[in-house]
């Protein structure tokens, strides 16, 4: 029997790697442990094969949403402020807050992008005023916009 076999990982393991990899480890360590308690199977020439079919699907899944955030950035770097009109009472407190929701509303009417509210970071807003927006699409997609509050006079 063969000193080192080739296994690909189900699970993550510390040691070894993560999920999908394909690693050679020697056949006894594969065979009573990573094989019977479902860690591993072994790496045939047709796993190997759907695995990397699986992989390019996945690449290209992940480049779509890569391609579909650079253009709603690049939508958002157009807007420099937003502005939301509140009920305001005394000493310049608005009634309630902003929430993201009419933030997000306000958005998608000048862009025509609907966000997810994980996307957006404010901080809690009392007060009118000028605040900063930031929202992250994604780790390296980063933008920042002001959020201007108004009174909305009744």
């Amino acid at each position: 029997m063969k000193k080192k076999i080739t296994v690909i990982l189900k699970k993550n393991l510390v040691n070894l790697g993560s999920v999908g990899s394909i690693v050679k480890v020697s056949s006894g360590y594969a065979f009573n442990y990573l094989i019977p308690y479902n860690f591993a199977q072994l790496a045939t020439v047709g796993r190997v094969r759907h695995y990397n079919m699986f992989l390019s699907i996945k690449q290209k899944k992940l480049n779509e949403i890569q391609s579909k955030l650079q253009i709603i950035s690049q939508k958002l770097n157009k807007i420099t402020k937003i502005s939301v009109k509140k009920k305001i009472g005394n000493n310049n407190q608005i009634f309630g807050s902003v929430s993201d929701k009419e933030i997000i509303l306000n958005l998608f009417d000048i862009t025509g992008e609907k966000l997810d509210k994980k996307h957006l970071y404010f901080p809690d807003i009392k007060k009118i005023g000028i605040y900063n927006l930031d929202i992250t699409l994604a780790s390296d997609i980063k933008l920042n916009i002001k959020l201007q509050i108004l009174p909305a006079f009744i």
